[in-house]
């Protein structure tokens, strides 16, 4: 599956105050997310079951930078860059599992945003990807507090 082709997405980070400032890899590096909802709707509500915390959609920021996670039910891995505010995965791979049809829609979704890039947002404990053909919230699910 070629999907990772490239991310671009573009990135800041909501301050207390309402402003906003750049994200940077330190931001993110070392930091697991869970996906809470697509396009408004919680991935609980769209699958009808809450799912095993280990087959969660969710995306991981590894050290040097490596992006890893579950897209719907397979696993994507791959370099990432941040550049001027954007964030670019580069060519990686992926398990290709077939998926039941809830999960491969929101899969559908997670890589069709990836893919064509979206602007990012971070408060509190929630990051935001936002493109053209979805919007994506994680929810901070780090393995260590």
């Amino acid at each position: 599956m070629a999907f990772l082709a490239s991310i671009a997405l573009v990135g800041c980070v909501a301050t207390s105050g309402g402003s906003t400032v750049s994200l940077t890899k330190q931001d993110l590096v070392h930091h697991h997310y869970n996906l809470e909802s697509v396009n408004g709707e919680l991935v609980t509500d769209l699958l009808g079951v809450n799912l095993n915390e280990q087959k969660r959609p969710d995306i991981e920021f590894q050290e040097g930078f490596r992006l890893a996670g579950i897209a719907g039910c397979n696993r994507f891995f791959g370099q990432g860059e941040l550049s001027n505010g954007v964030l670019k995965m580069l060519p990686g791979g992926s398990t290709m599992m077939a998926c039941q049809p809830e999960l491969s829609k929101i899969e559908q979704t997670v890589l069709n945003v990836l893919n064509e890039g979206a602007q990012v947002t971070a408060f509190e404990n929630k990051l935001t990807l936002k493109a053209q053909s979805g919007e994506l919230v994680y929810v901070l699910a780090d393995y260590m507090h």
